[in-house]
């Protein structure tokens, strides 16, 4: 999945431990359109997810940017738990595909990467690494 994600080693070198991390929960989401002067429009999500490590307990939140984001559903939108994102290339499938949706993006449905999704599925032309901080524990 990580090989697809433009910047993903930049924001990685904050990562203690290399392995052993796996998705929690999408604590936010952003949807919205962009606009430059000659009115070609092109649409962004932006998608936080919270991160744990297995070994030593850390966690962090990771930033993530798709861009060009077509056919979105989400579904049960409350507190979602994931177990990971997957990421598939449709160049790879073999599938005809339009360059803006280029990757398909779902969460796993518990049952196989090909069985369907539980709370967000989406296709998009690329995906950037935006950050990895901290996780910021709200006080409340």
């Amino acid at each position: 999945m990580k090989k697809y994600i433009k910047n993903y080693d930049k924001v990685q070198n904050k990562r203690d431990i290399e392995l052993g991390w796996y998705d929690k929960q999408i604590m936010r989401i952003d949807f919205f359109i962009e606009e430059n002067i000659f009115n070609e429009k092109r649409t962004i999500l932006n998608l936080d997810t919270k991160i744990a490590n297995k070994t030593n307990n850390q966690i962090l939140l990771e930033k993530l940017r798709f861009v060009n984001v077509r056919n979105l559903s989400l579904k049960e939108v409350n507190y979602s738990p994931i177990d990971s994102l997957i990421i598939e290339d449709m160049k790879d499938t073999g599938c005809d595909y339009s360059e803006d949706m280029r990757f398909h993006v779902h969460d796993d449905s518990g049952y196989g990467e090909k069985a369907g999704y539980n709370y967000i599925s989406f296709y998009c032309e690329s995906i950037e690494a935006i950050d990895l901080e901290e996780f910021p524990y709200s006080d409340f």
